[in-house]
């Protein structure tokens, strides 16, 4: 099966790779076809199957030759590596001719570190890349289509917004790792000092503030805590998200702002559709997407926070958790650390905050397999067994995030009776993936200096409409 896979794209896959990673030259089309599943496993596990239970995993028994298998992802801290190290172990007391080398890097460095390697031509088995980048991978032909090495009952458990972020042209091109989809976090103590009423306290993903109310309620907490001298108390966290601060990413955080003053039911040719599509339907057009009416006045409603000192304009580490920020945005894995560590506060949850609508965005770490591997079969299978249910478990327990497989959160008693993650299923099932474009690079690397100029005061709208022309010519080499 490997072999047929790199005998499809002998001579050719090298140059699209670099290419389309890189921000490079024109595109080729994917044209292998693989054999079809020998069997179909559950959602997962598929005990009997293999020498191990291999999750979703559908393809040929793994090879008895001594083989490496490498594989690359981000440093965690020694808690949560240790569930990782201890699958590998149970893999090889089953596949012992199989080695498994583990390249741990900063977070930070993630996509630099597979754009290097992929631009090499040389590159680890398996690496974590993200459902935002799936059109990437699948344009340059940098990985391999999983559906044939994993069942369709595994793939359709993956929440709806993740699994259709990774699928391109019907090949899923990653796997979600985890579920990060955000909603609100206040300071209860903050708004009880400010006298300002807290956010709603539901579990309904459309019961949340407004910006508009979200706004208001920054505005009088901030007025207040001024006046009574205090100046390093916020209403808006600094941003924790990529490099921190304002314009560090777009994806996950600040392109909520543009998004939720769309709305996906719209006509295809209203600015409201294509406010929230963020691009044309080929990936290739940001004018007439990013620059709408609705977009720069979400954009507004960012900049407003800065321009009235609601939030830093620089970086404050560990802001929220520190205790001097009433909102921030974030996940499951919030809400765990805080009972697992205790806060300095008392503290609440709040659906997403709505614009037309209420907007969360899922992007996901997402492991992928090389297209370049020797090993594809095998990278395959140990991808499949360290996403299987017992593994998966052991790692969202000292994680703290929430599954990216919905039968892993209906099978816990946590979602069904602890309103913080019942909020975050719901969210998750509510979420949207990123625009789909095959210069997505191009177009975030443009967009997060551009929002970073709009927290530090520079024209919406003619920021706005700039960075989407430029990147209209960022994309035309990929027409």
């Amino acid at each position: 099966m490997a072999e047929n896979y790199k005998m499809a794209k002998a001579g050719k896959a090298g140059i699209s790779r670099r290419s389309v990673l890189l921000g490079g030259a024109s595109l080729l089309a994917a044209a292998s076809i693989l054999p079809s599943r020998a069997f179909a496993a559950g959602p997962g596990t598929n005990p009997g199957k293999y020498k191990i239970d291999l999750g979703g995993y559908t393809g040929p028994e793994l090879t008895d030759a001594p083989i490496t298998i490498k594989v690359m992802r981000q440093e965690f801290s020694p808690e949560i590596n240790a569930p990782i190290e201890a699958a590998y172990t149970a893999f090889k007391e089953a596949y012992p001719n199989i080695t498994i080398e583990e390249e741990r890097v900063p977070y930070g460095d993630l996509a630099k570190k597979v754009q290097l390697y992929v631009a090499s031509g040389s590159a680890p088995d398996i690496m974590m890349g993200s459902t935002e980048l799936a059109s990437v991978y699948a344009a340059g032909e940098i990985a391999v289509p999983l559906n044939d090495y994993f069942s369709a009952d595994f793939i359709q458990d993956i929440y709806p917004a993740m699994r259709d972020a990774a699928t391109i042209d019907g090949k899923v091109m990653c796997l979600a790792w985890e579920s990060n989809s955000c909603f609100v976090y206040f300071n209860r103590d903050i708004f009880k000092r400010a006298g300002v009423e807290t956010p709603p306290e539901v579990t309904d993903v459309d019961g949340g503030w407004t910006a508009d109310q979200l706004l208001d309620a920054m505005r009088a907490i901030t007025e207040k805590l001024r006046k009574e001298g205090d100046q390093t108390t916020f209403g808006m966290a600094s941003s924790r998200f990529g490099n921190r601060g304002p314009g560090s990413n777009y994806s996950q955080l600040e392109g909520m702002w543009v998004r939720m003053m769309g709305d996906p039911n719209a006509p295809k040719d209203s600015t409201l559709f294509k406010t929230f599509a963020g691009i044309s339907e080929d990936g290739l057009t940001a004018s007439g997407y990013l620059d709408t009416p609705e977009a720069i006045q979400g954009m507004k409603n960012y900049q407003a926070m800065f321009n009235e000192g609601l939030t830093p304009k620089g970086v404050v580490v560990d802001h929220y958790k520190s205790g001097a920020a009433a909102i921030d945005f974030s996940s499951m894995a919030f809400a765990n650390t805080f009972r697992k560590s205790g806060a300095p506060f008392e503290w609440g949850v709040s659906p997403p905050i709505r614009g037309n609508i209420p907007f969360a965005s899922s992007v996901a770490d997402a492991p992928f397999i090389y297209s370049g591997s020797q090993y594809i079969p095998e990278a395959a299978a140990l991808l499949a067994f360290l996403l299987n249910d017992t593994n998966r478990r052991a790692f969202y327990d000292v994680r703290g995030s929430m599954p990216s497989r919905k039968s892993l959160t209906d099978e816990s008693p946590a979602y069904k009776t602890d309103p913080v993650a019942i909020l975050c299923a719901n969210v998750g099932e509510r979420a949207f993936g990123s625009p789909k474009s095959v210069g997505w690079l191009d177009y975030v690397n443009a967009v997060n200096p551009a929002v970073k100029d709009i927290a530090l005061g520079v024209d919406v709208e003619e920021r706005l409409h700039s960075t989407a022309a430029q990147i209209d010519r960022l994309l035309a080499k990929y027409r």
